[in-house]
């Protein structure tokens, strides 16, 4: 018999609001369509003439999956089974039996952007308009200097077993960098900052302590301060202004109750008359492969914890925890 300190204790009801990655630009051509199953919710994604479009995925005349044998037409979509032609706001622009449009039904239509070559969903579950900026692109990818992220700078991990908000309360966790990320040396945290809805945390870590010379620090040990800058519960950049100044896109998208898809893009630098589309080579392949190793550490984890919505934490620990805890309140309007 499990006692109550044992159970999953998780506070907040429904899906956070945010912004929530559900593809990578480049894995779509013009005229291509995807089936999509997120926010316990099945979805259409397709890429239009100009640009990537989202809709809810059962047509509104007899609920065929529109993911499933839909065409596009301009930055519209056909449903395969009658024929008639959605826009991308959603409403209705051809009836074929009738040789017209309807304003009779319409269908549910997602606002998306897209940004460091990866397409964005809001979602929010009382259907507000965005709380909060979407992504933009980070320094260096509009202008080219940095490696295309798909598919040699991304992965992604389907259906794991967890919560949005484990990844930021991650982020303060300073003592599970040594543990789970085998990080040696002092650590010390020197920022935690709320600002709305995004909060910023830098970490002071030694890379390469204790070594002569690793895949990132050649050239010895060097003190790195690793900032962190999150966007609800959605995402988070994590930039590395040492040695090579890329950064980690972590990105969470909840595909039911109880698991999430968890997209990672790394943005490295380019060399000298490099090709963007080839795979990265030198330090900019070691910083992606390490960049996949360490959330591979955290996803098991992840994936089998239970939420202690009262955890006995140390000390050390408890100010930035309760901290987190409480930004992340303000995305669960279901709690309201």
């Amino acid at each position: 018999m499990s006692s109550p300190e044992t159970e999953d204790a998780f506070p907040h009801k429904g899906f956070p609001s945010g912004w929530f990655q559900i593809a990578w630009a480049d894995e779509l051509a013009v005229g291509d369509v995807r089936p999509l199953h997120y926010f316990n919710r099945d979805l259409v994604l397709y890429r239009g003439r100009n640009g990537y479009h989202v809709l809810d995925a059962h047509c509104r005349h007899m609920g065929a999956h529109l993911g499933h044998g839909g065409t596009v037409v301009g930055d519209s979509i056909v449903c395969p089974y009658h024929g008639w032609r959605w826009g991308a706001d959603g409403r209705n622009e051809l009836v074929p039996l009738e040789k017209k449009a309807t304003d009779r039904c319409r269908m549910g239509a997602w606002e998306t952007v897209v940004a460091n070559q990866i397409v964005w969903v809001w979602y929010d579950a009382q259907g507000r308009p965005p709380l909060f900026e979407g992504p933009v692109d980070l320094p260096g990818v509009a202008e080219g200097e940095r490696y295309n992220v798909y598919p040699h700078c991304t992965k992604s991990w389907r259906k794991v077993k967890t919560r949005p908000q484990y990844i930021p309360e991650n982020n303060v966790d300073v003592e599970h960098l040594r543990w789970i990320h085998k990080a040696k040396g002092p650590i010390e945290t020197t920022r935690i900052e709320i600002d709305g809805y995004k909060m910023q945390i830098a970490n002071n870590i030694t890379y390469g302590f204790g070594k002569k010379s690793t895949r990132l620090t050649p050239d010895g040990p060097i003190v790195v301060e690793v900032g962190a800058e999150l966007w609800g519960m959605g995402f988070q950049y994590t930039f590395f202004p040492q040695p090579d100044s890329a950064v980690s896109i972590q990105a969470q998208t909840p595909v039911d109750d109880e698991h999430c898809d968890m997209f990672q893009t790394v943005l490295v630098m380019g060399e000298d008359d490099f090709n963007p589309v080839e795979p990265p080579e030198g330090m900019a392949a070691a910083r992606v492969r390490e960049q996949f190793v360490q959330i591979e550490r955290d996803i098991p984890i992840w994936e089998n914890m239970k939420y202690i919505a009262n955890a006995s934490l140390s000390p050390q620990e408890e100010k930035a925890m309760t901290i987190v805890r409480h930004w992340a309140e303000r995305f669960y309007p279901e709690d309201a």
